[in-house]
């Protein structure tokens, strides 16, 4: 590094010519110049499914590099307390402002947070925005509001972070795209609070209990679900066939299987972080076969019948990654017609509605 802060007439000459330079470049990109600002932006990127805040992720992050601010970007959704997070993530990264999408029916919000470099505290901001141009409103907006806070306090254009926040050395992102911050020091970012893969595979263990007449039957079970929207899924559901389930009569017995296939959809009504709730509603078909064990001189048959299933229930989710989560759903199956078993004069149908539940491992697909 040179050292120009001498008197002799070499270095004055030099001193003369950079300040010349420096005014030549400023007339090119005075909008940069006037913005930048060493410390960091933290965005947190939306989920790539919901397109309307991906949307107004990309216009943010492009304003905020045209105006010269450095970005830190990674995946993540809020829960909770909102404010507290984002002060949290502010001092972790030393960052300048941490900025958050949210959706707020029938438009966007944004959450900015920006650490005072006085007192320490975070001020917190959220601003709706409603139509078609709400990505760009909070992409301007955005920016109006660090220019605006950079003018008020020019410390922040400092190169160190503040003394109230912890040493934090994330990499320096490349360009494009950006890559995930990996700070030794700052928190690890939760996977559960990731969003989940659009297309899921599962396997579970099933359990149906059509009445205390038939017993508890076993199964396994598969499903593919996908996801269009973060709200809802469908899933192709198929289960049996059962083991452990048997009709008794007074002239022998009958060994029954059961199996169960469904098209549903799941509508998520609450989540919290990595859990998230669904009320599910499908149809399909049932199918039983039974196999009779007579006494002489009766005769040992067999038979099989299906029937339209109807089911409702909720299925719960808790993610443990990315890619994996734990599911666990309940169902209450309705049948017509109605499905039973016959030895001789002595009969039994299925009780409605038949009870169904699973739990099992949900593998989320690329």
């Amino acid at each position: 590094m040179c050292d120009v802060r001498g008197d002799t007439p070499d270095r004055r000459r030099l001193r003369a010519g950079l300040g010349v330079l420096f005014a030549l470049s400023a007339a090119f990109v005075p909008a940069r110049a006037a913005g930048q600002a060493t410390l960091p932006v933290v965005l947190l990127r939306p989920p790539v499914q919901d397109a309307e805040r991906s949307d107004a992720f990309n216009r943010v992050s492009a304003e905020l590099h045209i105006h010269g601010f450095e970005t830190l970007s990674f995946e993540r959704e809020l829960g909770g307390d909102v404010p507290a997070q984002l002060g949290e993530l502010a001092h972790a990264y030393g960052a300048l402002a941490v900025l958050a999408l949210s959706r707020n029916d029938p438009g966007l919000a944004l959450a900015i947070a920006v650490v005072d470099p006085k007192s320490g505290a975070t001020d917190v901001q959220r601003l709706s925005f409603e139509g078609s141009d709400a990505a760009s409103l909070i992409a301007v907006r955005a920016v109006d509001l660090l220019r605006a806070r950079l003018q008020e306090f020019p410390e922040l254009r400092a190169a160190v972070p503040p003394e109230s926040a912890p040493a934090v050395a994330p990499p320096a992102p490349a360009p494009e795209p950006e890559p995930e911050p990996q700070p030794s020091a700052a928190p690890q970012e939760p996977t559960a609070a990731e969003a989940p893969r659009v297309w899921s595979v599962s396997a579970e263990g099933s359990v149906l209990w059509a009445g205390s007449d038939f017993g508890v039957g076993y199964a396994p079970a598969l499903s593919v679900s996908h996801r269009p929207l973060q709200w809802f899924q469908w899933a192709l559901w198929l289960s049996g066939p059962t083991f452990g389930t048997s009709f008794r009569a007074e002239t022998g017995s009958a060994s029954v299987w059961q199996a169960l296939g469904l098209l549903e959809g799941h509508a998520f009504f609450l989540r919290a972080g990595g859990f998230g709730l669904a009320a599910t509603l499908g149809a399909g078909a049932f199918f039983l076969h039974a196999e009779g064990d007579v006494q002489a001189p009766l005769t040992s048959k067999q038979d099989a019948v299906w029937s339209a299933a109807f089911a409702a229930g909720l299925r719960a989710e808790q993610r443990l990654s990315r890619q994996f989560a734990l599911g666990l759903s309940v169902r209450a199956l309705a049948l017509a017609p109605s499905l039973g078993v016959a030895i001789v004069d002595e009969r039994q149908a299925l009780q409605l509605p038949v009870f169904q539940a699973g739990l099992g491992l949900v593998v989320g697909l690329e």
